[in-house]
């Protein structure tokens, strides 16, 4: 006897599905770093024109690393993190952004090496906004970034990255001015 219970899926569930089988596929896994990749590239160059908007004489300062990207602007920062979860699948993955106040990334003048005795400085950051993604497709053309817990907000990156660098931009504005 055969199974009916895929005759009676509803359309939502079947794009579920659809998802499900791309995010845990091979392919999806490279999907995905070109993604990120777009999104840091689309954060960094609206980060670029926020410095301009705002007169910012310092540079914008960057670390970039395969699964990471911070932005330091100043005594602002906006960090996004791609965390892989337990398996090689990007079904558990998620995307972390949070805009910070304070300094994430170090100055690039402090290159001496770690002393295992010296005193570390104190982490000033203060996390200002965060919130949490994770990948929603059905193929790599399709590729959204999902607010987790909301189905209904979905991104493709240069929105995402707009969002983000709207926050850094609130940061900037709400930071103490001394």
């Amino acid at each position: 006897m055969l199974d009916n219970t895929a005759l009676d899926l509803t359309a939502e569930e079947r794009l579920e599905q659809s998802r499900e089988r791309f995010l845990t596929s091979h392919r999806a896994i490279a999907a995905c770093a070109r993604e990120f990749n777009r999104l840091v590239e689309e954060v960094v160059e609206r980060a670029n024109a926020l410095r301009a908007e705002l007169m910012i004489e310092e540079e914008a300062e960057l670390r970039l690393t395969p699964d990471r990207c911070i932005v330091q602007l100043g005594p602002v920062a906006l960090t996004l993190g791609w965390l892989r979860g337990n398996l090689d699948s990007l079904a558990d993955g998620r995307l972390l952004v949070i805009a910070w106040e304070g300094t994430i990334a170090r100055r690039r003048f402090s290159q001496l090496p770690e002393r295992a005795n010296a005193p570390r400085a104190a982490q000033t950051a203060t996390a200002l906004w965060e919130e949490t993604f994770v990948a929603a497709a059905e193929n790599e053309a399709s590729w959204e970034w999902q607010q987790e817990g909301d189905r209904s907000r979905q991104f493709a990156s240069p929105q995402l990255a707009a969002r983000a660098v709207d926050q850094l931009r609130a940061a900037w504005r709400q930071r103490p001015t001394t």
